[in-house]
């Protein structure tokens, strides 16, 4: 009986804390979008008025955070800097594939991020800052979705972590 009753607890717990956990992931992808967003407010400063290479300006926005988003700066810089003769576009896409895929931006996210590449390091100044607001109105627009289902879905996770548990236990006793 004691099995049983343990059994039960441990059941219910994992579920309940699967349900919050699905949950927080729409807080988690507007938290990687903020800081997105950040950085890409730091990218349209630094071509406004650092006037510093690609490369640098890079790796200056990925010393300011500490998150995968700027390990996905940090690595383009690198790569560029090594001149192996790819252009801006490939190894932005490249690294998006590679490494945003850790973080909480779903699919979609990340393809509006790689059809920026196509549109960034090449074009005059007054064009990769259109580029950049566009963008950034994206994330922004993004941002507010991700909001609005999180007040939608967030108790209903954490309800049904509970509840799934619960039947379980049922169906199990």
């Amino acid at each position: 009986m004691v099995v049983k009753i343990l059994g039960a607890t441990l059941i219910l717990i994992s579920s309940s804390l699967l349900g919050f956990y699905y949950s927080k992931s729409y807080i988690r992808r507007s938290n990687d979008l903020r800081i997105l967003k950040k950085a890409l407010i730091l990218l349209r400063g630094e071509i406004n008025y650092s006037l510093s290479p690609m490369p640098e300006a890079l790796e200056d926005i990925s010393k300011r955070f500490d998150h995968e988003i700027a390990d996905f700066f940090k690595s383009i810089s690198e790569e560029l800097k090594l001149n192996s003769g790819k252009t801006l576009t490939e190894v932005w896409k490249k690294k998006a594939e590679e490494i945003l895929k850790r973080t909480y931006l779903n699919p979609t996210d990340i393809k509006n991020i790689m059809i920026f590449s196509e549109n960034i390091g090449y074009l005059d100044k007054e064009m990769q800052n259109n580029n950049i607001n566009l963008l950034l109105e994206q994330i922004g627009e993004e941002i507010k979705v991700t909001m609005e289902d999180d007040a939608k879905y967030n108790k209903l996770y954490r309800s049904l972590g509970v509840l799934g548990g619960i039947l379980v236990i049922v169906l199990f006793i």
